[in-house]
């Protein structure tokens, strides 16, 4: 279901939290073709903040990183300099008023891209859990201390 849509912008962005155009971008990435390819991409997606997705038969990486400028009020704090790409970014195709992505597909974890890798190719790769379980370790991943 579609979320109505607001008449003012301005109050369309404040009912928007924590305003969800300026906490990400995403960059379109080759399509994979090969196993070196899905390698790199698991090696990707292995850090935080990254995700890939499908959309429009096209792949995309997002990375979570939230935009220096957002003000704590939610505003842009360069809204009369900011970037062309802000100033095209429209609140009829905003996130706030599309529900979802529309993604084909969105791998937001290790483990949900090589579970698409493995039903979708014909590459195979060692199970992760499967080697720690052999190695008498844990298969979780290791969160370092970022100041």
């Amino acid at each position: 279901m579609a979320k109505k849509k607001i008449k003012n912008p301005w109050d369309q962005c404040k009912n928007c939290l924590p305003a969800k155009c300026c906490t990400y971008f995403s960059l379109e990435v080759d399509e994979p073709e090969d196993r070196k390819d899905y390698e790199a991409m698991l090696w990707q997606i292995a850090h935080r903040g990254v995700s890939f997705y499908i959309y429009r038969k096209a792949w995309y990486m997002m990375v979570d990183s939230i935009c220096e400028f957002l003000t704590p009020e939610n505003k842009c704090g360069i809204y009369e300099t900011r970037p062309y790409i802000c100033k095209e970014h429209s609140i009829e195709t905003c996130e706030y008023t599309e529900g979802d992505y529309g993604f084909t597909e969105h791998f937001k974890s290790y483990d949900e891209l090589m579970a698409w890798i493995k039903e979708n190719t014909n590459f195979r790769f060692k199970d992760r859990h499967q080697v720690a379980k052999e190695n008498n370790t844990k298969a979780q991943p290791l969160r370092a201390a970022i100041g």
